[in-house]
């Protein structure tokens, strides 16, 4: 039998967190006492993308960013989540390659928002930003069972575990956030007929709270050394939690 061909990684990294659909629409996999965990990756992507497809777009508001029509407002390269939960400078900058191929995806409810941002220029380079909205659980119990379900999520999926790099404070937004980054080697797998090689890659994440609200923004990367990295993917990283501004006020 002929070997399949190699597929890029992301390919397969998208399996990673499989949301379940009914009835056209994303149901919570997880429960955070009053908080539903929704985790919008890139596999429903295109599902997203169609069920927005009803609304305008824009073409100077995307700034010729022809793979999303979104509900938030970007210009000039920076977005503001249309429940204006946040904002930031959109990782990919304009003018480049990796902002004209952007993916903007948005899930927004009452208590909790989701907004992903990726590129197919910068294969499995993706920056999530999950939003908890008022009744924020005291004393850390949000950031220690947010930080659970996404290490579960990934080590079950690939059978190996997040290996510390970096745990540290940081300011973001004004505020005091707590910051860390992991590494986790994901071994060659198969899906569709397809092979992606083994890599390695670095997860960080971010946590803080301001008023009423609690952001998670979790960030994936392939390891800098690794022949699938993105030039300049730590400094993406560094503008964009620099330019995150987290709203104080409880939204609805």
């Amino acid at each position: 039998m002929q070997k399949a061909a190699a597929r890029p990684l992301y390919c397969t990294l998208n399996l990673a967190l499989q949301p379940k659909l009914q009835h056209g629409l994303l149901m919570p996999i997880y429960r955070l006492r009053s908080f539903s965990l929704r985790l919008l990756t890139t596999t429903c992507l295109a599902f997203l993308l169609s069920a927005c497809a009803i609304q305008q777009a824009d073409q100077s508001e995307t700034e010729q960013m022809v793979n999303s029509v979104i509900t938030g407002k970007l210009h000039n390269g920076h977005y503001r989540a249309a429940d204006n939960s946040f904002q930031a400078d959109a990782p990919f900058r304009p003018g480049t390659g990796s902002y004209r191929s952007m993916h903007i995806a948005e899930s927004f409810d009452i208590s909790e928002s989701q907004v992903q941002f990726t590129s197919s220029a910068a294969p499995v380079e993706v920056y999530r930003v999950h939003l908890f909205k008022g009744n924020i659980p005291a004393e850390g119990e949000l950031y220690r069972q947010a930080t659970a379900q996404y290490f579960e999520l990934f080590e079950e999926r690939y059978n190996t575990t997040l290996e510390p790099i970096t745990l540290q404070d940081q300011q973001i937004s004004g505020v005091t956030a707590t910051s860390a980054t992991f590494g986790q080697h994901i071994p060659q797998r198969s899906a569709l007929g397809m092979t992606a090689d083994e890599v390695d890659i670095w997860h960080s994440y971010y946590y803080l709270e301001r008023g009423d609200n609690a952001a998670f923004i979790w960030i994936n990367r392939p390891q800098p050394d690794q022949a699938g990295a993105t030039p300049g993917a730590e400094q993406r990283i560094r503008d964009f939690i620099d330019s995150f501004q987290l709203n104080a006020k409880a939204l609805r």
